[in-house]
């Protein structure tokens, strides 16, 4: 899977020491999911100088399975069916394990509501979706591509970046709560985009 690219502009606002909570909020709403969070949290996390930042973050597995990855992709590479077996299931076990480390992680943290979590959970939900399907439409994407891509991206925040957060001790409860809120909002607003996309 490709990477997302909106998150991978924060690590550069750090690097530079420009970062906000804004940036912060609106780098990582549309794909928490996905490997960027650990590029972030490592830079979040460290005041040492860029050259050795880059270095700590391209050190990172996950960063580095993430490069490896969209290279491969991009040459067309296809995984040897000796092995699609064992990394579905894989695959299959992960959805369980998510949900349980979810619900630690949400038992450890408060709970918040404010301003900031209310957009980056409407952003996620809600605008990013919608910002993306009016260009697919405008583009002329077929029905079957929109409803794969809208929905993906409808999809509530997932549990990796709150566990990072916890791990690198950045913004812990904001990251629990941007979960919590974004779980429970997608009872809604997934159904939503089921039946508009139906």
């Amino acid at each position: 899977m490709i990477p997302p690219c909106p998150s991978s502009a924060l690590p550069f606002c750090r690097l530079f020491r420009r970062l906000t909570k804004c940036h912060y909020n609106w780098c990582l709403y549309p794909h928490y999911q996905y490997s960027d969070p650990p590029t972030v949290f490592a830079t979040l996390s460290s005041d040492a100088s860029l050259g050795s930042r880059l270095l700590g973050t391209l050190k990172k597995p996950l960063v580095a399975a993430a490069l490896l990855g969209f290279i491969l992709a991009l040459l067309g590479w296809q995984m040897p069916e000796e092995l699609s077996g064992s990394f579905e299931l894989l695959g299959k076990g992960a959805g369980g394990l998510a949900i349980f480390a979810t619900g630690i992680v949400l038992f450890t943290r408060k709970i918040l509501v404010n301003k900031a979590i209310v957009g980056t959970v409407f952003s996620k939900n809600i605008l990013f979706p919608l910002v993306v399907w009016a260009i697919m439409l405008a583009l002329g994407a077929t029905s079957e591509l929109q409803r794969l891509v809208v929905l993906t991206l409808a999809i509530p925040t997932a549990t990796m970046p709150t566990t990072l957060a916890i791990q690198f001790n950045v913004n812990e409860s904001e990251l629990a709560s941007t979960q919590f809120w974004s779980t429970v909002c997608s009872f809604v607003t997934l159904a939503v985009f089921l039946l508009a996309l139906s």
